[in-house]
């Protein structure tokens, strides 16, 4: 659905994409990680056709600088944060409306589907971050585009209206849509992705699967453990010989750095040895820790 091919965009002496090469199948989501200055967000305005660049970049089959109005069409966009004029929901969709053709009975669609429908009469400066986005989501959700763009969409939401944005993401994914998206939360990738390319000074130098992604780096979780005091000393027995070797005590129980694969394993291996569990927790590697680690393999 995506080609780019040897793509590369200078702003002056800084080269911001570097000869990148890569395909999106149609069905398909794919992340862009990296640091910021990578040029994830450099890549999606070339594919958006908002940059000029060198190299070639086609979407379903259309060259996006000979055909660039098709190749809008086929594409709905999803910036980090989106700007509108003080007007009322309802009327800025009906405003995209008309400049897409679309009918009316769309609008009602997509203000149903984004949760939308009773703010459609109050203006943009009465929405919140979430709501703004989930209007920027519609917006782009108008012409029914097969192809979803989405440039670090959460990053400024907090964590309901982020939960929310994503539910509706995977809606869209779940009907055979494509999606390109870049992030700096790992979460949303093993959520979303398919595929994971990391890039780095403007060039991808990494590509996985997300489920393979801490595995193929050796990023670990850490696993809070909460018990029972007296099962501290057993249960951290346990996992020693179990080969879990990255355990200390905590205070209220355990904390264990294993590979994520592995996470379901140890807490298998404590209940079927009769330790109680009160709860637990995870504390996933953040895009900072993904960035040093890729560093140290070299890549």
């Amino acid at each position: 659905m995506i080609e780019v091919r040897g793509v590369t965009k200078s702003f002056g002496s800084v080269l911001a994409v570097d000869g990148v090469t890569l395909d999106v199948e149609q069905g398909q989501a794919v992340a862009l990680l990296g640091a910021n200055g990578a040029g994830k967000s450099t890549l999606l305005k070339c594919i958006l056709g908002l940059l000029d660049y060198s190299g070639v970049i086609t979407v379903d089959g259309r060259d996006v600088n000979d055909n660039p109005k098709q190749t809008k069409s086929l594409i709905g966009y999803v910036p980090q944060e989106p700007e509108f004029y003080d007007i009322r929901t309802r009327d800025i969709l009906r405003f995209f409306a008309s400049i897409r053709r679309v009918k009316n009975e769309r609008i009602d669609h997509v203000l149903e589907l984004t949760g939308l429908k009773e703010h459609e009469l109050k203006s943009t400066t009465e929405l919140s971050g979430g709501m703004r986005q989930r209007l920027s989501f519609a917006i782009a959700l108008l012409s029914e585009p097969p192809v979803l763009i989405l440039d670090e969409p959460t990053s400024n939401l907090d964590a309901q209206a982020r939960k929310d944005f994503l539910t509706l993401v995977c809606t869209y994914k779940n009907e055979g849509k494509t999606v390109l998206f870049s992030s700096h939360r790992l979460d949303e990738v093993d959520l979303l992705a398919d595929r994971a390319l990391f890039m780095r000074a403007g060039k991808v130098i990494l590509e996985a699967k997300p489920e393979n992604l801490g595995e193929t780096l050796g990023l670990k979780v850490k696993i809070n453990l909460n018990m029972a005091e007296e099962s501290v000393d057993r249960a951290m027995s346990l996992l020693l010989e179990g080969g879990f070797p990255g355990v200390t005590k905590n205070g209220a129980g355990l904390d264990v750095e294993i590979e994520s694969s592995r996470r379901m394993a140890l807490i298998k291996k404590l209940i079927e040895s009769g330790i109680e569990l009160w709860d637990f927790s995870v504390d996933e590697p953040t895009m900072e820790d993904l960035v040093k680690q890729i560093e140290e393999n070299g890549y």
